[in-house]
């Protein structure tokens, strides 16, 4: 009887040591942010105001658009993804053409390929950074934040977009709990 205890003892002892811990990613763990960009007035810059009809899509093919700002209304920010590619020195580029009072015009074309193209003032913008890899743990695995931060309006001669300007020093996106660049209208 006593083999027998030390045999269901050594078992026991023996299972804890071989378990492995559940390797499952939290969902309230912060991943990779997204840019949030915060739309105020040109004239009283503590006040935000509304952009009408915003549409954000890919500047080289508007096929590629953003859902979640496709002609919608009223938007006092814009929550934006950034590439994680970057190049030999860490540093990436992510580029967006964004409409103001976007609609879809059916009454012609301007190249006689579809009965449909886009109106709206498009302003695009380019944001460069540094990108970093950093631990967040065995079942998460990494994510990616974003330093040195530049934001650029390409100037097009009827920009509605006509200031922006960081809203922390360091110009970082480490997560999508804070407003990171102001864009005045």
């Amino acid at each position: 009887m006593k083999n027998f205890k030390i045999i269901v003892f050594a078992l026991c002892a023996l299972s804890l040591f071989t378990c492995e811990r559940d390797d499952l990613c939290d969902e309230d763990t912060p991943t990779t942010p997204r840019m949030i960009f915060e739309f105020r007035d040109l004239a009283n810059p503590e006040s935000t105001k509304d952009v009408m009809d915003i549409r954000v899509e890919d500047p080289d093919d508007s096929t590629h658009f953003l859902a979640d700002y496709n002609g919608t209304n009223n938007e006092l920010q814009m929550i934006l993804p950034l590439k994680t590619e970057r190049n030999e020195t860490l540093e990436g580029e992510t580029q967006y053409a964004v409409y103001k009072d976007y609609a879809i015009d059916d009454n012609g074309t301007p190249d006689d390929t579809s009965d449909d193209f886009p109106t709206g003032n498009k302003d695009v913008i380019t944001i460069t950074y540094k990108v970093i890899d950093v631990y967040v743990s065995r079942a998460c695995s990494y994510k990616t934040t974003y330093e040195n931060v530049s934001v650029t309006i390409e100037p097009d001669g009827d920009n509605w977009m006509l200031f922006e300007a960081a809203t922390n020093d360091n110009q970082s996106v480490l997560n999508e709990d804070e407003t990171h660049w102001t864009i005045r209208h």
